[in-house]
């Protein structure tokens, strides 16, 4: 059995796999009209968090055109800063004074936000951290994240194989477990580049929305995260044994969400955003928020080597797990 055969049988095996073909036709689309959709507000409002037993109480601060502030009785959590539904919570201590409490908010929004709280100073310096980036980059965060997870979604065929114990009976034949690898690789890597690709070609010519990318740099980005959801892919598939499209698909969401792929920002703590910056997304969105602006490629020298190095440990350590299981005789 040579490389073509093994191809084959993927793509058979695929045409089943109807929640992968939603996502690629019907997702991905619709997840790029909705950030275009998004994009093109004219006023995007930083939502608020009120702590306060008086929901009238917010009236005695001015109107303005950047905060909407939403009384709550009780304080939300701080998952609901890290998600995103508030993007800071207000609260009055015992000294009558309003302490803000942020995770993605610069120390000079922060000031911002109090002022507008204690001092009732106007905060036309505020201005949303997400406005900073274009139509392409929001477009392209999003579609990180799916990647991730449709990459994982398309290796679950070798993880079919291995629990339906056919994986062995393919390395009785002429093929090596690198072939196999290579294969699924391959496989995987088309079947995630050319359906995203396609739907960026089109939103971009058909319908002339402008991303901010020309045609060969979208075809070389989408190559650099394609790669990377394919290593991941392979990684994710090898190390866990249960519920790995559902682990996969949740570790691709929060590495997404702090490698700001959803939202920008910048943690108020140096060790933070040093452990934030080393997340391959982080990386990726740095190269994308650049390239927007004009700036070569190779001005990323940096992140494009953090990303080479991501690709190659996950499709390094993911190889090695499959090998060293064929050779022990668990598969």
């Amino acid at each position: 059995m040579n490389f073509m055969p093994l191809f084959k049988n993927k793509l058979d095996r695929i045409k089943y796999k109807k929640e992968i073909f939603v996502v690629a036709l019907i997702i991905i689309p619709i997840t790029i009209l909705a950030t275009i959709l998004l994009s093109n507000r004219q006023e995007l409002r930083s939502n608020i968090a009120l702590v306060t037993q008086d929901a009238q109480s917010v009236q005695e601060f001015p109107e303005n055109n950047k905060f909407t502030i939403i009384p709550v009785k009780e304080k939300p959590t701080l998952s609901n800063l890290i998600l995103g539904y508030y993007d800071a919570i207000v609260e009055k201590n015992n000294e009558g004074t309003y302490l803000v409490m942020t995770v993605i908010k610069s120390k000079k929004d922060t000031d911002i936000i109090s002022n507008y709280f204690n001092k009732k100073e106007s905060p036309v310096d505020y201005e949303s951290q997400d406005l900073e980036r274009g139509v392409g980059t929001k477009v392209l965060g999003f579609i990180i994240m799916i990647i991730l997870m449709q990459g994982v979604a398309i290796t679950m065929l070798y993880t079919e194989d291995r629990t339906l114990r056919t994986f062995g009976r393919i390395m009785m034949a002429p093929v090596s477990e690198q072939l196999y690898i290579a294969s699924q690789g391959i496989f995987t890597f088309i079947c995630l580049y050319f359906p995203t690709y396609l739907a960026l070609v089109i939103t971009k010519e058909v319908f002339g929305v402008e991303l901010g990318f020309g045609l060969g740099l979208l075809a070389l980005l989408i190559g650099m995260v394609t790669a990377l959801g394919t290593a991941f892919g392979l990684f994710m598939s090898s190390i866990l044994k249960q519920n790995v499209s559902l682990t996969a698909s949740l570790f691709a969401i929060i590495t997404s969400l702090l490698g700001t792929c959803l939202v920008p920002f910048k943690v108020n703590n140096s060790v933070i955003d040093g452990m934030i910056s080393l997340i391959p997304q982080k990386a990726f969105m740095e190269i994308l928020e650049g390239a927007e602006k004009g700036k070569e490629l190779l001005q990323f020298k940096g992140q494009l080597i953090d990303l080479a190095v991501w690709i190659l440990v996950l499709w390094f350590f993911g190889s090695y797990v499959i090998q060293r299981k064929v050779s022990s005789g668990n598969y």
